[in-house]
């Protein structure tokens, strides 16, 4: 990379602050060590995906793969043992963690989520895993990127949630019958 581009990725990261304005009176402006990179900007989500490539650049095949989605990142693995997915997943939580050494960058072990996916249910493996010395329990259901996935890979608590929002979305309209066009804007 050109040492012009890394000076000025160095500037966009560095010496930021922060103020705040409670009932209109300013607070003190603060500096911000370790900030990050800014929100909202359009150029954070392309600095972060440099930063975070070699934790995200797995191979998607058959035994399993890795995406990330902002500060989301998702990992699996498949297998034809539960105990061969566990190995997998205790692979995917050491090289993670190596990650985040390496990185600065933090995994919050009580946002960390695992799920078994099988439809045979004494093929699934209850045993906690260990992220940083806490104990990680497989869920039944888990939620990524806005889709609720289940052990069982049924859909139905997701399928039934979008249900209820489109009918909310369809009935939205009947609430504004009956009122003046002031009133329903």
């Amino acid at each position: 990379m050109p040492e012009e581009l890394c000076r000025w990725v160095e500037a966009f990261c560095s010496d930021r602050t922060v103020s705040i304005q409670v009932n209109g009176q300013p607070a003190e402006t603060r500096n911000l060590p370790q900030a990050g990179l800014p929100q909202g900007s359009l150029l954070s989500p392309i600095l972060f995906l440099f930063f975070n490539a070699d934790l995200v650049q797995r191979r998607i095949d058959a035994h399993g793969g890795a995406i990330a989605f902002v500060d989301d990142f998702t990992a699996w693995v498949t297998g034809p043992t539960a105990q061969s997915n566990r190995e997998g997943i205790e692979e995917i939580i050491s090289s993670a963690t190596e990650w985040e050494k390496r990185s600065g960058a933090t995994f919050e072990a009580d946002k960390t989520v695992i799920i078994h996916f099988t439809r045979k249910a004494y093929k699934a493996d209850a045993q906690p895993f260990t992220i940083k010395g806490q104990a990680v329990k497989p869920k039944e259901r888990v939620k990524i990127l806005g889709v609720i996935m289940d052990a069982k890979l049924k859909y139905r608590e997701h399928m039934a949630r979008a249900a209820s929002k489109g009918l909310e979305a369809v009935l939205a309209p009947k609430r504004l019958k009956g009122l003046s066009p002031a009133t329903a804007r």
